[in-house]
């Protein structure tokens, strides 16, 4: 048996299923549940037509493109996993079960070239055996061509392989000021992250009052141990200690969050805190940390 092959079928498994559940319903259902059941696939709000009554380029096409992406990564010399569904040709996949795994699929692009046709490219993150027996997950982007006629969909081949999207360099931000992490600053982001993310004390007593922060549930960590923090604003020596109420500062956090079995996971945080009171509270949740030169 292949190592971790017992982690891996479960993984396969799961995978498997979701590739099966579509290929019931097309075989069963008919092809008007099997459109339902691929609606739910839409990304929320997507329209389904366009003005004149033709779906949308890739309003329903998506989500049958990752499913046959997920067959394709999938399929196996024992298990065809359901590809037939998606491009009735089918292969027979030479690969022996658990040497590629399909752990997750996202759509990168979708277009209609022309009237009942579509190309999607799908990216995956997959998780392949090497020759030494060790698994090392990699991005595979696959573009799909497809053809339908606004109810009926069918692959026109099987996905092309094709280069993934670049990757920028790392972005410069806007925190040049390096605090103590046991200073003043420090020790409301600790008492904050340790609530927020491992329940450990009142989330209440690190956070503005108003401000809206709903807790994780349940917990994600068990334990979270600050590691870095730096801030937008520059402060004298000992002018974070005694801050004006409503001052407020940006700051970005780096932590160590511990699980329940030892181990540990990097976590960045953008906040925004506020004064008051003499001492520093948390009143926001930054969707994005702040930029230089933004």
């Amino acid at each position: 048996m292949l190592p971790d092959a017992e982690a891996e079928s479960a993984i396969r498994g799961a995978s498997r299923r979701v590739g099966r559940v579509v290929a019931w319903l097309a075989v069963l259902a008919g092809p008007l549940l099997t459109i339902a059941g691929l609606v739910v696939l839409q990304p929320a709000g997507a329209p389904s037509m366009r003005d004149g009554g033709a779906p949308a380029p890739s309003a329903v096409p998506e989500g049958w493109a990752e499913m046959y992406v997920r067959a394709w990564l999938s399929a196996t010399r024992d298990d065809p996993a359901g590809l037939e569904t998606f491009y009735p040709p089918g292969m027979k996949s030479q690969r022996a079960a658990g040497t590629q795994v399909p752990v997750d699929t996202a759509v990168v692009s979708a277009t209609s070239p022309a009237p009942g046709t579509w190309s999607v490219v799908v990216v995956a993150d997959v998780l392949v055996l090497q020759p030494d027996g060790k698994r090392t997950a990699s991005l595979l982007c696959a573009q799909v061509a497809m053809a339908g006629t606004g109810d009926t969909y069918v692959a026109a081949s099987l996905p092309s392989p094709v280069a993934c999207p670049g990757t920028l360099g790392a972005a410069a931000l806007a925190y040049d000021q390096v605090a103590d992490p046991a200073g003043p600053i420090g020790q409301s982001v600790t008492g904050f992250l340790a609530a927020y993310l491992a329940g450990q004390g009142q989330l209440d007593r690190f956070v503005s009052p108003g401000a809206s922060l709903g807790l994780p549930k349940p917990a994600p960590f068990a334990a979270v141990q600050l590691a870095e923090v730096r801030t937008h604003e520059k402060f004298e020596p000992g002018q974070a200690a005694r801050p004006p109420d409503g001052t407020a500062v940006h700051s970005l956090v780096r932590a160590s969050a511990w699980d329940a079995t030892g181990q540990s996971t990097p976590v960045d945080y953008a906040l925004t805190l506020v004064a008051r009171a003499g001492r520093w509270e948390i009143n926001r949740i930054d969707s994005v940390p702040l930029l230089a030169g933004r």
